[in-house]
């Protein structure tokens, strides 16, 4: 007999066969429940110690229902659509993979970016639809080197960008209150309050989680502190940037350009004027994407779930409270992907972890 359940409720991708050799290894039962009803799926998980996820609501309604679980994990690194306090007043355990797509993320912010101060899309459409030739005639472009980069979120991805563009002649900045000054100066960056940051940049790339405090962190106060004619990049969540506010800048020509891969609301609806907006380059929230991310992401979600489900710990997790409510936080060894949440617990408890 398995030693635990594991069901994975959806994910979307091809395949769930790196799961199954990864749970089963482990001695526990897998169910891919991908494609039968929701609710169906949802009922497998009540007897299940291990629950997976990547899209899926999870309200504490329905952790509720899952009365055996030990760790319910988010294929991608925010946990946005878990109620986390409730799984941890439930005892469960929200696992994420932060360290997936670091690479993939970082390039495609860098690559938004260059379409938008080279605008490329724009010239490989002028030239596509009327064969023009010197299109940029009577647009002029800038030159990089020499202009100042403010980089919003210093972890796993944002310092990934940093060490990207350290050969650019660019003036690095950046904007985190849970990274120390030593970390960032040996990355060749500045640290710098986000006013500050929005105020001598002439890009600003975002690369935050999704948090209370920063839902419309980019918003008309901070966009208006923004050099006319600066470039805005979000590859980290819609929700963090202000459409509306966004879109007013856009066309009041404060931003030059913005290059996005995420949106308040996902997908963006066709009649959204950010789709045909001619100051916005947009992909659709694949900058996490590579064959080998992939693998990656499914591999990761798989061994915290046999691990907890075994009797060990984490590497990752949202909430390390729980463990202090399981009476394991001693025994727990943070990975760096988390010590950024631990010291956003203390500043706002006022206590140690």
């Amino acid at each position: 007999m398995a030693s635990f359940k594991a069901v994975l409720i959806e994910h979307g991708y091809s395949s769930s066969e790196i799961e199954r050799g990864i749970i089963t290894a482990a001695g526990g039962e897998f169910i891919d429940a991908s494609q039968r009803p929701l609710e169906e799926a949802l009922g497998l998980c009540q007897e299940a110690e291990g629950v997976m996820l990547r899209r899926v609501e999870a309200p504490a309604q329905l952790l509720r229902r899952f009365r055996r679980c030990k760790i319910l994990v988010r294929y991608g690194v925010g946990t946005d659509n878990v109620d986390v306090d409730a799984a941890t007043a439930q005892g469960i355990i929200v696992g994420h993979t932060p360290e997936y797509g670091m690479d993939e993320v970082s390039t495609h912010a860098i690559a938004l970016w260059l379409a938008c101060v080279r605008r490329l899309v724009e010239t490989h459409a002028r030239m596509v639809g009327s064969a023009a030739w010197d299109v940029h005639r009577n647009q002029p472009l800038w030159r990089v080197a020499g202009r100042t980069l403010g980089i919003v979120g210093l972890g796993n991805i944002g310092r990934t960008v940093a060490r990207k563009m350290s050969g650019w002649g660019l003036r690095l900045l950046a904007t985190d209150p849970f990274v120390d000054t030593a970390v960032a100066a040996g990355l060749g960056v500045e640290l710098v309050d986000l006013d500050r940051l929005c105020q001598e940049s002439d890009y600003v790339t975002l690369h935050c989680p999704l948090l209370p405090e920063t839902k419309h962190l980019i918003n008309s106060r901070t966009l208006g502190l923004m050099k006319p004619g600066s470039v805005l990049v979000n590859t980290a969540r819609g929700p963090v940037v202000e459409t509306q506010a966004l879109l007013e800048a856009l066309d009041t020509g404060r931003l030059a350009m913005a290059g996005l891969d995420v949106f308040e609301e996902e997908p963006l609806p066709k009649g959204s004027p950010l789709r045909s907006h001619p100051r916005v380059v947009h992909t659709d929230h694949v900058a996490w994407y590579s064959e080998e991310a992939q693998a990656q992401l499914q591999r990761t979600a798989a061994e915290e779930v046999a691990r907890v489900c075994t009797g060990g710990l984490p590497r990752s997790l949202s909430n390390p409270d729980v463990l202090r409510k399981l009476g394991r936080f001693e025994e727990w060894t943070p990975s760096e992907s988390v010590k950024w949440q631990l010291r956003r617990l203390q500043r706002l408890v006022g206590g140690k972890h």
